[in-house]
């Protein structure tokens, strides 16, 4: 298994700038017990990387970064993209009327 420091792009600048720890897929073994017995099993895991540094572009916090690696992270969509995705859907909707 090789696993090292990395530099990887930013998701928000695109820049390949920031260093992180890259740790490959991978088999892990787990054991389980009960009385009179124990079990190992090799579970396998997926790739990983741990961000180490903040974006020095465009300034990107490090935990914002690593949330993104993760797939944690979601773009936030300001009332006017969500309206024209809502009109695009056809949905039947009423939005901004007077009464």
């Amino acid at each position: 298994m090789i696993t090292g420091k990395a530099k990887v792009r930013c998701p928000f600048c695109e820049k390949n700038e920031i260093v992180a720890f890259y740790k490959p897929p991978h088999r892990e073994p787990s054991s389980s017990r009960i009385s009179g017995k124990s079990v190992t099993k090799q579970i396998m895991k997926d790739e990983s990387y741990h961000i180490q540094s903040d974006c020095p572009n465009c300034g990107a916090k490090k935990k914002d970064i690593q949330a993104y690696y993760d797939g944690k992270y979601k773009k936030k969509i300001t009332h006017e993209e969500r309206i024209a995705m809502l009109k695009r859907r056809g949905l039947p909707l009423v939005l901004g009327s007077k009464r």
